[in-house]
């Protein structure tokens, strides 16, 4: 929910202020940049210090939300600016903690579904805070959402971190291979480097995130723009418009499942499917830019926004078909990055696992920055939006090729992990 509270009312906290466009995109960028920074640190304190997971998330929301609220009463744009960034950094490890959690409470033929449901609830999330945000800041101000989000962060995001039952490390992976007593001290050393790099499907997994987070990064910067500028609607329609169709992404949990089904008879079934998935969506948002439409609609009253896109979608054969086509792209995209999460899990070891998502994430963010900012210069250069879309989609079929190459030495890498925790038990015994 915090990630979207500012950009809704960028407008009101121009005014305000009287900052340029450039303050507001250094806020959301510095913001998400820090979390990728802050969250191999998080990782670190997790993985090499062996601190525990949920008193880290606990501290995460904490902070975070201590630093939302003083955000909302905060008078100084550069204070505000300061803040917000950090509040990205304390949030930063939610992710990486989260998802070594879940990989150690879920065995391996279960991980694609229950990451894919974990995307989707923070997926719920962001459409929450966007809404909170457009909302109550069109009511009562742009400072009103981020207090009542800090005091969620606050209570109920510490309270539910510090009382979760956190399972031992290792544990779902023991659990596959019918051990059920065991030791696990092991935590993540430098030395632990030179297996991750040798490790070629973890060279090919992060090849495939800095190419897919490309156009990932896009599509939900960029989409709201286009459809404003080439439908000719508003922000409050364009949104509507893009939150409908990005419900297609709720297909990717019947896709998860069946991948994870496919997964216990054949493993490489995982970087398969998500390199068909990344090439098919490529093609159909590309199609999506590629169509002409038009509809000329620009009320500011939500109810009436609702009735005239269902007339739209009923009665416009093109509005119809572009929605359709972005609503099917979204159920391909969407179980990718649950993939990635279960595909990593299967190619290193607990103790390295979180850290080497960290790494990953500070290049994807990289990369979804500088794509953000080519699709500016190239819009600029070639005074239109449309055609640099089209070319940044592309970028996916390159993230399928890489999830291809994976096929070659995915099982390989597997039975590798798998070897050196059974020497580790034999050692044991």
């Amino acid at each position: 929910m915090n990630s979207y509270l500012t950009i809704p009312n960028y407008n009101q906290i121009s005014q305000e202020f009287g900052v340029t466009d450039t303050y507001l995109g250094v806020m959301t960028g510095g913001y998400i940049f820090f979390s990728g920074i802050a969250a191999l640190l998080w990782s670190y304190a997790s993985d090499a210090r062996g601190l525990e997971r949920k008193i880290l998330l606990g501290s995460s929301y904490f902070l975070a939300g201590i630093l939302t609220i003083l955000v909302s009463l905060t008078k100084n744009p550069y204070v505000i600016l300061f803040l917000w960034i950090l509040v990205g950094g304390m949030l930063g490890g939610i992710i990486p903690l989260g998802f070594s959690v879940l990989s150690d409470l879920f065995e391996p033929r279960r991980r694609t579904s229950i990451f894919m449901l974990w995307n989707t609830i923070g997926g719920i999330g962001l459409g929450l805070g966007y809404g909170m945000a457009l909302f109550l800041g069109m009511a009562y101000g742009w400072r009103i959402p981020l207090f009542i989000n800090g005091f969620i962060l606050l209570s109920l995001g510490t309270f539910l971190s510090l009382t979760m039952p956190e399972p031992p490390r290792g544990r779902s992976d023991m659990d596959s291979m019918g051990i059920s007593k065991y030791f696990y001290p092991y935590k993540f050393r430098p030395q632990d480097l030179g297996f991750i790099l040798k490790n070629k499907s973890n060279i090919y997994l992060a090849i495939q995130g800095i190419f897919g987070t490309i156009p990932n990064g896009i599509i939900f910067t960029w989409t709201v723009y286009y459809i404003m500028r080439y439908w000719h609607t508003n922000e409050l329609l364009a949104s509507l418009i893009l939150g409908l169709m990005s419900t297609g992404a709720l297909g990717g949990l019947f896709l998860s499942y069946l991948v994870d089904k496919l997964y216990e008879k054949k493993a490489v079934i995982r970087p398969l499917a998500a390199g068909v998935c990344s090439i098919t969506e490529a093609e159909l948002f590309s199609l999506f830019f590629l169509m002409p439409v038009r509809v000329d609609i620009f009320t500011q009253d939500l109810q009436s926004a609702f009735i005239i896109l269902a007339n739209l979608l009923l009665n416009n054969a093109v509005v119809s078909s572009v929605f359709v086509i972005f609503f099917i792209a979204m159920f391909f995209n969407s179980p990718v990055g649950a993939i990635r999460d279960s595909t990593l899990t299967d190619i290193n070891l607990p103790e390295d696992r979180s850290t080497v998502l960290s790494g990953m994430i500070i290049a994807e963010l990289l990369s979804k920055s500088i794509g953000i900012i080519f699709i500016g210069l190239l819009s600029d250069i070639m005074s239109d939006l449309r055609y640099p879309l089209i070319i940044a989609m592309q970028f996916w079929v390159l993230s399928g090729i890489a999830w291809l190459y994976m096929l070659k030495f995915y099982k390989r890498d597997m039975q590798n992990v798998r070897e050196v925790l059974r020497k580790r038990l034999e050692n044991q015994a």
